[in-house]
């Protein structure tokens, strides 16, 4: 998923996370929901599967008018994609079932908005299209060229803010967490193509910043 790297894949040497994946991961599902789940028989699989309805449920919702109803599911949908890994994690049950439902829910949820939301208030096709792009693109992009060639890297360096925030544990950048409150916000004010075009140009951004990265730790490794 987008800069949804497993803690072993990440080039920090310490725990760092994004502001809104640490108030979801940390703050709410590690101290709040985990120490109940692991009381029961429930598993990730239930799980992402309750997502998903809270997906479907969030489209009916906005389909009928009741945004704010629908906002509120989305949210809900977005805690729940990070429980379900956690938990799997903790009980050491990930299976390959799991990942490609929680694959799907993923994308049900992000695609399926855009499409919705470009239906239902008649948005230009060029607004769908970008913020649909930006998101395919930097998740492919990152995954398969940003990270790949870092990974090979001999030193990792960080500079500017980048570099001052993760001293103090703190990712610069978007993830999954911060795309689903931006893309819940959407359906909270029904500002769709204000948020979608706020979302294509931090994920552009971001690329932006990451090249520059790339190659000044490129440079300072001795390379080209």
């Amino acid at each position: 998923m987008i800069s949804k790297l497993k803690k072993a894949e990440r080039l920090e040497s310490k725990d760092t996370y994004y502001i809104t994946e640490y108030i979801w991961r940390v703050l709410i599902v590690s101290k709040l929901i985990l120490p109940l789940l692991i009381r029961t028989n429930i598993k990730p699989n239930h799980i992402t599967i309750f997502a998903m309805l809270c997906v479907v449920g969030s489209f009916v919702l906005l389909y009928l008018g009741h945004n704010i109803l629908s906002g509120i599911l989305f949210l809900i949908y977005s805690i729940a994609d990070h429980t379900d890994g956690m938990l799997a994690r903790l009980r050491d049950q990930s299976t390959k079932l799991g990942y490609w439902l929680d694959y799907i829910c993923d994308y049900t949820a992000w695609f399926g908005l855009i499409i919705l939301a470009t239906y239902i208030y008649h948005l230009s096709i060029f607004c769908a299209s970008f913020v649909a792009f930006a998101l395919l693109f930097h998740q492919q992009f990152c995954k398969h060229f940003i990270h790949a060639k870092l990974k090979k890297l001999n030193k990792i360096y960080r500079f500017g803010l980048k570099k001052y925030l993760l001293e103090r544990g703190i990712l610069l950048g978007i993830d999954v967490s911060l795309l689903a409150i931006i893309l819940s916000i959407s359906i909270f004010s029904l500002k769709f193509e204000l948020c979608f075009y706020t979302l294509g140009i931090i994920y552009f951004i971001d690329i932006l910043y990451r090249i520059i990265e790339l190659y000044r730790n490129i440079k300072l490794n001795g390379g080209g």
